[in-house]
Protein backbone atom coordinates (compact mmCIF):
# COMPACT_ATOMS: atom_id res chain seq x y z
CA UNK A 1 0.00 0.00 0.00
CA UNK A 2 1.41 3.39 -1.01
CA UNK A 3 1.83 5.87 1.82
CA UNK A 4 -0.32 8.95 1.53
CA UNK A 5 1.81 12.02 0.84
CA UNK A 6 -0.23 15.16 1.51
CA UNK A 7 0.00 17.94 -1.02
CA UNK A 8 -0.17 20.46 1.77
CA UNK A 9 2.89 19.85 4.02
CA UNK A 10 1.08 21.64 6.86
CA UNK A 11 -1.52 18.89 7.20
CA UNK A 12 -1.80 17.05 10.50
CA UNK A 13 -4.42 15.25 12.51
CA UNK A 14 -5.42 16.38 16.00
CA UNK A 15 -6.80 13.28 17.70
CA UNK A 16 -7.72 14.76 21.04
CA UNK A 17 -6.94 17.31 23.72
CA UNK A 18 -8.33 16.38 27.13
CA UNK A 19 -8.31 18.57 30.25
CA UNK A 20 -8.78 16.75 33.54
CA UNK A 21 -8.50 17.38 37.25
CA UNK A 22 -8.40 15.04 40.23
CA UNK A 23 -10.02 17.56 42.57
CA UNK A 24 -13.53 16.95 41.25
CA UNK A 25 -12.96 14.11 38.76
CA UNK A 26 -13.89 16.31 35.83
CA UNK A 27 -12.62 15.61 32.34
CA UNK A 28 -13.33 17.87 29.35
CA UNK A 29 -12.60 17.22 25.66
CA UNK A 30 -11.64 20.59 24.15
CA UNK A 31 -10.52 19.16 20.77
CA UNK A 32 -13.30 20.81 18.68
CA UNK A 33 -12.61 24.26 20.15
CA UNK A 34 -8.80 24.31 19.86
CA UNK A 35 -7.45 27.49 18.27
CA UNK A 36 -3.73 26.87 18.75
CA UNK A 37 -1.29 24.50 20.42
CA UNK A 38 2.39 25.40 20.86
CA UNK A 39 5.06 22.98 22.08
CA UNK A 40 8.60 24.20 22.74
CA UNK A 41 11.86 22.22 22.68
CA UNK A 42 15.19 23.77 23.67
CA UNK A 43 18.74 22.43 23.66
CA UNK A 44 19.36 23.83 27.14
CA UNK A 45 16.20 22.40 28.73
CA UNK A 46 15.53 18.91 30.03
CA UNK A 47 11.79 19.37 29.67
CA UNK A 48 9.11 20.62 27.25
CA UNK A 49 6.86 23.62 27.68
CA UNK A 50 3.86 24.80 25.72
CA UNK A 51 0.59 26.68 25.49
CA UNK A 52 -2.91 25.73 24.45
CA UNK A 53 -5.54 28.23 23.34
CA UNK A 54 -9.20 27.26 22.98
CA UNK A 55 -12.66 28.78 22.84
CA UNK A 56 -14.73 28.21 25.96
CA UNK A 57 -18.40 27.95 25.04
CA UNK A 58 -19.32 25.49 27.79
CA UNK A 59 -18.21 27.18 31.03
CA UNK A 60 -15.00 25.12 31.18
CA UNK A 61 -13.29 27.70 33.38
CA UNK A 62 -16.05 27.26 35.92
CA UNK A 63 -16.04 23.45 35.65
CA UNK A 64 -12.27 23.04 35.91
CA UNK A 65 -11.59 25.82 38.44
CA UNK A 66 -7.96 26.07 37.26
CA UNK A 67 -5.41 26.02 40.10
CA UNK A 68 -2.24 25.06 38.18
CA UNK A 69 -2.40 21.30 38.82
CA UNK A 70 -4.70 20.14 35.99
CA UNK A 71 -3.60 17.63 33.35
CA UNK A 72 -3.66 18.30 29.61
CA UNK A 73 -3.32 15.18 27.45
CA UNK A 74 -2.55 15.82 23.78
CA UNK A 75 -2.64 13.27 20.95
CA UNK A 76 -1.76 14.24 17.38
CA UNK A 77 0.16 13.04 14.33
CA UNK A 78 0.76 13.31 10.57
CA UNK A 79 -1.20 11.79 7.70
CA UNK A 80 1.82 9.75 6.68
CA UNK A 81 3.66 6.48 7.24
CA UNK A 82 2.19 4.26 9.91
CA UNK A 83 0.29 7.21 11.47
CA UNK A 84 1.80 6.69 14.88
CA UNK A 85 0.33 9.18 17.31
CA UNK A 86 2.39 11.55 19.44
CA UNK A 87 1.00 11.36 22.96
CA UNK A 88 2.09 13.85 25.60
CA UNK A 89 0.85 14.62 29.08
CA UNK A 90 1.33 18.18 30.28
CA UNK A 91 0.37 19.89 33.51
CA UNK A 92 -1.34 23.27 33.45
CA UNK A 93 1.17 25.68 34.89
CA UNK A 94 -0.93 28.81 34.74
CA UNK A 95 -4.16 30.22 33.37
CA UNK A 96 -2.45 32.82 31.22
CA UNK A 97 -5.37 34.78 29.81
CA UNK A 98 -9.15 34.81 29.43
CA UNK A 99 -10.45 37.14 26.71
CA UNK A 100 -14.22 37.40 26.19
CA UNK A 101 -15.15 36.85 22.54
CA UNK A 102 -18.89 37.25 23.07
CA UNK A 103 -21.43 37.37 25.89
CA UNK A 104 -21.33 33.58 26.13
CA UNK A 105 -17.79 32.54 25.21
CA UNK A 106 -14.16 33.27 26.06
CA UNK A 107 -10.81 32.63 24.42
CA UNK A 108 -8.66 30.88 27.03
CA UNK A 109 -4.89 30.38 26.99
CA UNK A 110 -3.16 27.93 29.33
CA UNK A 111 0.59 27.70 29.99
CA UNK A 112 1.84 24.09 30.05
CA UNK A 113 4.86 22.20 31.34
CA UNK A 114 5.50 18.51 30.76
CA UNK A 115 4.45 16.05 33.46
CA UNK A 116 7.95 14.96 34.52
CA UNK A 117 9.13 18.57 34.91
CA UNK A 118 6.20 19.28 37.23
CA UNK A 119 6.74 16.02 39.14
CA UNK A 120 10.43 16.95 39.42
CA UNK A 121 9.50 19.94 41.62
CA UNK A 122 8.01 17.56 44.22
CA UNK A 123 11.20 15.54 44.60
CA UNK A 124 14.31 16.12 46.68
CA UNK A 125 17.60 14.36 45.93
CA UNK A 126 20.03 13.95 48.82
CA UNK A 127 22.27 11.09 47.86
CA UNK A 128 25.85 10.16 46.97
CA UNK A 129 26.55 9.04 43.41
CA UNK A 130 29.75 7.71 41.84
CA UNK A 131 30.46 7.69 38.10
CA UNK A 132 31.07 9.98 35.17
CA UNK A 133 28.66 12.93 34.83
CA UNK A 134 26.64 10.98 32.24
CA UNK A 135 26.51 7.89 34.44
CA UNK A 136 25.30 9.92 37.42
CA UNK A 137 22.59 11.63 35.34
CA UNK A 138 21.36 8.22 34.26
CA UNK A 139 21.26 7.01 37.88
CA UNK A 140 19.33 10.09 38.99
CA UNK A 141 16.74 9.52 36.25
CA UNK A 142 16.36 5.86 37.23
CA UNK A 143 15.94 6.77 40.91
CA UNK A 144 13.50 9.63 40.33
CA UNK A 145 11.26 8.74 37.37
CA UNK A 146 9.48 5.74 35.90
CA UNK A 147 10.12 4.98 32.24
CA UNK A 148 12.52 7.88 31.64
CA UNK A 149 15.87 6.90 30.10
CA UNK A 150 19.04 8.73 29.10
CA UNK A 151 19.84 8.37 25.41
CA UNK A 152 23.54 8.82 24.73
CA UNK A 153 25.47 9.00 21.49
CA UNK A 154 25.90 5.27 21.15
CA UNK A 155 23.70 2.69 19.45
CA UNK A 156 20.52 4.67 18.80
CA UNK A 157 20.91 8.38 19.05
CA UNK A 158 19.37 11.54 17.71
CA UNK A 159 17.71 9.63 14.89
CA UNK A 160 17.55 6.00 13.87
CA UNK A 161 17.30 4.21 10.52
CA UNK A 162 14.00 4.89 8.81
CA UNK A 163 11.67 3.47 6.19
CA UNK A 164 13.02 5.11 3.00
CA UNK A 165 9.50 5.28 1.54
CA UNK A 166 8.62 8.04 3.97
CA UNK A 167 9.34 11.40 2.40
CA UNK A 168 10.00 13.09 5.74
CA UNK A 169 12.53 10.64 7.15
CA UNK A 170 16.21 11.16 7.93
CA UNK A 171 18.48 9.96 5.06
CA UNK A 172 20.06 6.57 5.65
CA UNK A 173 23.63 7.85 5.78
CA UNK A 174 22.77 10.48 8.39
CA UNK A 175 20.88 7.98 10.52
CA UNK A 176 23.71 5.43 10.27
CA UNK A 177 26.30 8.00 11.35
CA UNK A 178 24.11 9.03 14.27
CA UNK A 179 23.73 5.43 15.36
CA UNK A 180 27.49 4.86 15.27
CA UNK A 181 28.42 8.13 17.00
CA UNK A 182 29.99 8.05 20.41
CA UNK A 183 30.40 10.92 22.86
CA UNK A 184 33.36 10.28 25.15
CA UNK A 185 33.42 12.16 28.42
CA UNK A 186 36.76 13.54 29.50
CA UNK A 187 35.94 13.25 33.19
CA UNK A 188 36.91 10.09 35.03
CA UNK A 189 34.76 8.51 37.74
CA UNK A 190 33.89 11.08 40.38
CA UNK A 191 31.81 11.31 43.52
CA UNK A 192 28.93 13.79 43.64
CA UNK A 193 26.95 14.31 46.82
CA UNK A 194 23.69 15.88 45.66
CA UNK A 195 22.89 18.54 48.28
CA UNK A 196 19.07 18.52 48.50
CA UNK A 197 18.36 19.47 44.91
CA UNK A 198 15.56 18.74 42.48
CA UNK A 199 16.55 16.00 39.99
CA UNK A 200 16.65 18.43 37.07
CA UNK A 201 18.73 20.89 39.14
CA UNK A 202 21.33 18.17 39.80
CA UNK A 203 21.27 17.17 36.13
CA UNK A 204 21.90 20.78 35.13
CA UNK A 205 25.00 20.96 37.35
CA UNK A 206 26.35 17.67 35.96
CA UNK A 207 25.63 18.74 32.39
CA UNK A 208 27.57 21.96 32.90
CA UNK A 209 30.48 19.97 34.36
CA UNK A 210 30.69 17.36 31.61
CA UNK A 211 32.98 17.87 28.62
CA UNK A 212 34.04 15.69 25.74
CA UNK A 213 37.70 14.77 25.32
CA UNK A 214 38.21 17.86 23.12
CA UNK A 215 36.51 20.19 25.60
CA UNK A 216 33.17 20.27 23.78
CA UNK A 217 30.29 20.97 26.20
CA UNK A 218 27.45 18.51 26.77
CA UNK A 219 23.73 19.19 26.46
CA UNK A 220 20.89 17.26 28.07
CA UNK A 221 17.53 17.92 26.44
CA UNK A 222 13.98 16.63 26.03
CA UNK A 223 12.21 15.76 22.78
CA UNK A 224 8.65 15.76 21.53
CA UNK A 225 9.30 12.26 20.19
CA UNK A 226 9.39 10.43 23.51
CA UNK A 227 9.75 10.75 27.27
CA UNK A 228 13.54 10.30 27.40
CA UNK A 229 16.41 12.76 27.73
CA UNK A 230 19.28 12.98 25.23
CA UNK A 231 22.87 13.57 26.35
CA UNK A 232 25.20 14.68 23.55
CA UNK A 233 28.28 16.82 23.27
CA UNK A 234 28.40 19.79 20.91
CA UNK A 235 31.16 18.40 18.69
CA UNK A 236 29.24 15.17 18.04
CA UNK A 237 26.15 17.15 17.07
CA UNK A 238 28.01 19.65 14.87
CA UNK A 239 29.89 16.97 12.96
CA UNK A 240 26.84 14.75 12.33
CA UNK A 241 25.60 14.62 8.72
CA UNK A 242 22.77 16.94 7.81
CA UNK A 243 19.29 15.43 7.74
CA UNK A 244 18.58 17.15 4.41
CA UNK A 245 21.98 17.73 2.77
CA UNK A 246 20.69 16.76 -0.68
CA UNK A 247 17.37 18.57 -0.30
CA UNK A 248 17.95 21.70 1.73
CA UNK A 249 15.42 24.12 3.12
CA UNK A 250 15.38 27.00 0.63
CA UNK A 251 14.42 30.62 1.12
CA UNK A 252 13.37 31.91 -2.31
CA UNK A 253 10.29 33.88 -3.32
CA UNK A 254 10.49 32.47 -6.86
CA UNK A 255 10.45 28.86 -5.68
CA UNK A 256 7.58 29.44 -3.28
CA UNK A 257 5.55 30.68 -6.27
CA UNK A 258 6.52 27.64 -8.37
CA UNK A 259 4.67 24.37 -8.81
CA UNK A 260 6.05 21.63 -6.53
CA UNK A 261 4.87 18.10 -7.35
CA UNK A 262 3.85 17.10 -3.83
CA UNK A 263 3.82 18.12 -0.21
CA UNK A 264 7.28 16.68 0.45
CA UNK A 265 8.81 19.12 -2.05
CA UNK A 266 6.68 22.05 -0.95
CA UNK A 267 7.68 21.25 2.63
CA UNK A 268 11.28 22.32 1.94
CA UNK A 269 10.36 25.95 1.29
CA UNK A 270 11.04 28.45 4.09
CA UNK A 271 8.08 30.78 4.56
CA UNK A 272 9.87 33.18 6.91
CA UNK A 273 13.51 33.83 7.74
CA UNK A 274 15.24 36.35 9.98
CA UNK A 275 18.73 36.71 11.39
CA UNK A 276 19.41 36.21 15.08
CA UNK A 277 20.79 39.48 16.37
CA UNK A 278 24.16 38.76 17.96
CA UNK A 279 26.71 40.82 16.05
CA UNK A 280 28.34 42.14 19.21
CA UNK A 281 31.90 40.90 19.53
CA UNK A 282 32.60 43.32 22.37
CA UNK A 283 30.11 41.46 24.56
CA UNK A 284 32.08 38.23 24.14
CA UNK A 285 35.42 39.95 24.66
CA UNK A 286 34.22 41.39 27.97
CA UNK A 287 32.94 37.96 29.01
CA UNK A 288 36.30 36.33 28.28
CA UNK A 289 34.93 34.12 25.50
CA UNK A 290 37.38 35.36 22.83
CA UNK A 291 40.59 35.43 24.83
CA UNK A 292 41.12 35.04 28.57
CA UNK A 293 43.29 33.68 31.34
CA UNK A 294 41.89 31.01 33.66
CA UNK A 295 43.40 30.34 37.09
CA UNK A 296 42.41 27.17 38.96
CA UNK A 297 43.59 27.05 42.56
CA UNK A 298 43.96 23.72 44.33
CA UNK A 299 43.41 24.54 48.01
CA UNK A 300 44.34 21.03 49.14
CA UNK A 301 47.83 21.26 47.71
CA UNK A 302 48.78 24.92 47.14
CA UNK A 303 48.98 24.69 43.35
CA UNK A 304 47.79 27.18 40.75
CA UNK A 305 47.00 26.04 37.21
CA UNK A 306 47.06 28.81 34.60
CA UNK A 307 45.38 28.33 31.20
CA UNK A 308 45.41 30.83 28.36
CA UNK A 309 42.24 30.55 26.28
CA UNK A 310 42.14 31.43 22.55
CA UNK A 311 38.83 31.07 20.68
CA UNK A 312 40.42 31.04 17.22
CA UNK A 313 42.72 28.18 18.17
CA UNK A 314 39.83 26.29 19.78
CA UNK A 315 37.68 26.46 16.61
CA UNK A 316 40.63 25.43 14.44
CA UNK A 317 41.28 22.40 16.64
CA UNK A 318 37.61 21.39 16.62
CA UNK A 319 36.44 22.12 13.08
CA UNK A 320 39.54 22.81 11.01
CA UNK A 321 41.72 25.81 10.19
CA UNK A 322 39.55 26.81 7.21
CA UNK A 323 36.68 27.67 9.55
CA UNK A 324 36.29 31.18 10.92
CA UNK A 325 34.48 31.63 14.27
CA UNK A 326 31.21 33.55 14.10
CA UNK A 327 32.84 35.90 16.62
CA UNK A 328 35.63 37.98 15.09
CA UNK A 329 38.98 36.75 16.41
CA UNK A 330 41.32 38.04 13.69
CA UNK A 331 41.00 41.81 13.78
CA UNK A 332 44.20 43.23 15.25
CA UNK A 333 44.76 45.96 17.80
CA UNK A 334 48.38 47.06 18.06
CA UNK A 335 49.22 44.20 15.65
CA UNK A 336 47.85 41.55 17.99
CA UNK A 337 44.71 39.51 17.03
CA UNK A 338 41.74 39.81 19.37
CA UNK A 339 41.90 36.20 20.52
CA UNK A 340 45.52 36.57 21.65
CA UNK A 341 44.60 39.15 24.28
CA UNK A 342 43.82 37.90 27.78
CA UNK A 343 40.90 40.30 28.11
CA UNK A 344 39.58 38.72 31.29
CA UNK A 345 41.10 36.77 34.14
CA UNK A 346 38.85 34.13 35.69
CA UNK A 347 39.82 32.57 39.01
CA UNK A 348 38.28 29.33 40.22
CA UNK A 349 38.80 27.19 43.33
CA UNK A 350 39.27 23.50 42.47
CA UNK A 351 40.30 21.44 45.52
CA UNK A 352 41.57 17.91 44.95
CA UNK A 353 41.72 14.69 47.00
CA UNK A 354 38.98 15.67 49.44
CA UNK A 355 37.92 12.02 49.74
CA UNK A 356 40.10 9.33 51.30
CA UNK A 357 39.71 7.04 48.30
CA UNK A 358 40.88 7.63 44.75
CA UNK A 359 37.63 9.21 43.59
CA UNK A 360 37.63 12.80 42.34
CA UNK A 361 35.15 15.38 43.53
CA UNK A 362 32.89 17.26 41.11
CA UNK A 363 35.52 19.91 40.28
CA UNK A 364 38.69 17.88 40.67
CA UNK A 365 41.13 17.60 37.75
CA UNK A 366 44.73 16.37 37.96
CA UNK A 367 46.40 18.87 35.61
CA UNK A 368 46.06 22.05 33.60
CA UNK A 369 45.22 20.19 30.40
CA UNK A 370 42.00 18.80 31.83
CA UNK A 371 41.17 22.10 33.51
CA UNK A 372 41.46 23.77 30.08
CA UNK A 373 38.46 21.72 28.89
CA UNK A 374 36.32 23.72 31.33
CA UNK A 375 37.40 26.96 29.64
CA UNK A 376 36.67 25.56 26.18
CA UNK A 377 33.23 24.29 27.19
CA UNK A 378 32.27 27.55 28.89
CA UNK A 379 33.25 29.69 25.90
CA UNK A 380 31.65 27.47 23.24
CA UNK A 381 28.39 27.32 25.18
CA UNK A 382 28.27 31.13 25.32
CA UNK A 383 29.30 31.71 21.71
CA UNK A 384 27.01 29.08 20.19
CA UNK A 385 23.95 31.34 20.00
CA UNK A 386 25.86 34.32 18.62
CA UNK A 387 25.11 33.75 14.93
CA UNK A 388 22.15 32.03 13.42
CA UNK A 389 18.77 32.16 11.76
CA UNK A 390 15.13 31.91 12.69
CA UNK A 391 13.15 30.09 10.01
CA UNK A 392 9.59 28.84 9.65
CA UNK A 393 8.96 25.62 7.71
CA UNK A 394 5.98 23.29 7.30
CA UNK A 395 5.68 20.55 9.91
CA UNK A 396 5.94 17.64 7.47
CA UNK A 397 9.71 17.15 7.72
CA UNK A 398 10.11 18.08 11.39
CA UNK A 399 7.48 16.01 13.21
CA UNK A 400 8.80 12.90 14.99
CA UNK A 401 7.89 9.68 13.22
CA UNK A 402 8.57 6.11 14.28
CA UNK A 403 12.07 6.14 15.85
CA UNK A 404 13.15 9.52 14.51
CA UNK A 405 13.90 12.55 16.64
CA UNK A 406 14.24 15.30 14.05
CA UNK A 407 14.57 18.67 15.75
CA UNK A 408 16.95 20.06 18.41
CA UNK A 409 20.48 18.67 18.30
CA UNK A 410 20.20 17.72 14.63
CA UNK A 411 21.87 19.38 11.65
CA UNK A 412 19.83 20.89 8.81
CA UNK A 413 21.00 22.50 5.59
CA UNK A 414 19.64 25.92 4.62
CA UNK A 415 20.12 27.69 1.29
CA UNK A 416 19.49 31.41 1.08
CA UNK A 417 19.71 32.72 -2.47
CA UNK A 418 21.36 36.02 -3.38
CA UNK A 419 22.01 37.90 -6.61
CA UNK A 420 25.14 36.77 -8.41
CA UNK A 421 27.19 38.10 -11.36
CA UNK A 422 25.22 38.53 -14.57
CA UNK A 423 21.89 38.21 -12.84
CA UNK A 424 22.49 34.62 -11.73
CA UNK A 425 21.89 33.23 -8.28
CA UNK A 426 24.45 32.22 -5.70
CA UNK A 427 24.14 30.91 -2.17
CA UNK A 428 24.83 33.53 0.47
CA UNK A 429 27.58 32.00 2.63
CA UNK A 430 26.63 34.22 5.56
CA UNK A 431 23.20 32.61 5.83
CA UNK A 432 23.49 29.40 3.81
CA UNK A 433 25.05 26.22 5.13
CA UNK A 434 24.62 23.61 7.82
CA UNK A 435 23.05 24.69 11.10
CA UNK A 436 22.43 23.08 14.45
CA UNK A 437 18.80 23.21 15.60
CA UNK A 438 18.96 25.03 18.94
CA UNK A 439 15.27 25.57 19.72
CA UNK A 440 11.95 24.55 18.20
CA UNK A 441 8.39 25.81 18.39
CA UNK A 442 5.82 23.33 17.06
CA UNK A 443 2.74 25.36 16.21
CA UNK A 444 -0.55 23.57 15.59
CA UNK A 445 -3.45 25.66 14.36
CA UNK A 446 -6.84 24.17 13.50
CA UNK A 447 -5.70 22.89 10.09
CA UNK A 448 -2.07 23.95 9.86
CA UNK A 449 1.14 22.62 11.43
CA UNK A 450 4.29 24.72 11.10
CA UNK A 451 7.61 24.71 12.94
CA UNK A 452 9.76 27.67 13.95
CA UNK A 453 13.44 26.73 14.18
CA UNK A 454 16.23 28.65 15.91
CA UNK A 455 19.39 27.64 14.04
CA UNK A 456 22.94 28.29 15.22
CA UNK A 457 26.52 27.61 14.17
CA UNK A 458 30.01 28.20 15.55
CA UNK A 459 31.90 29.07 12.39
CA UNK A 460 31.65 30.13 8.74
CA UNK A 461 33.56 29.37 5.57
CA UNK A 462 35.04 32.23 3.59
CA UNK A 463 33.34 33.86 0.57
CA UNK A 464 30.36 32.78 -1.53
CA UNK A 465 29.58 29.77 -3.66
CA UNK A 466 27.32 29.08 -6.58
CA UNK A 467 24.02 27.32 -6.05
CA UNK A 468 24.47 23.57 -6.24
CA UNK A 469 28.02 23.47 -4.89
CA UNK A 470 29.02 22.48 -1.41
CA UNK A 471 28.38 25.03 1.32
Amino acid sequence: MTDYIPFDPHEYNLDEVILSTQRNDHSVDITPTIAEIEIFEHLERSYLTGTVTFTDNDRIIEIMDFQGTEFCDIKLGLFQGDRRTITKRFVVRELTSVVPSSDFSDVVTLSLIDYDAYFNTLLNVNKTYDGTPGDIIEKILNDSFVGKSLIRAQGGTLGQSQDPSLQSEIPTEAARAQNQARSYELQSIMRYIVPNLKPFEAIEILKQRATATNGSPFYCFASLKDNDLRFFDLYTMLTSPSMNASDSFIYSSQMSQGNPQNGAELGRIISHMSTIQGENTLKYILNGDVGSLYEYTDTTFPIDHFIGYDLQRTIANLLGSEMYPTVDTRTTFENIPLSRYRAKRKSRVAPTKIYNNALNNLYDEPDATKHSAKAVANSLRNVLGKAGLKITVPGLHMAPQRNAHKTIGNIVTVTSLAAGPGGGEIADRKRSGDYLIYATRHRFLQERYSVDLDLVKLANYRGNTRVGTAV
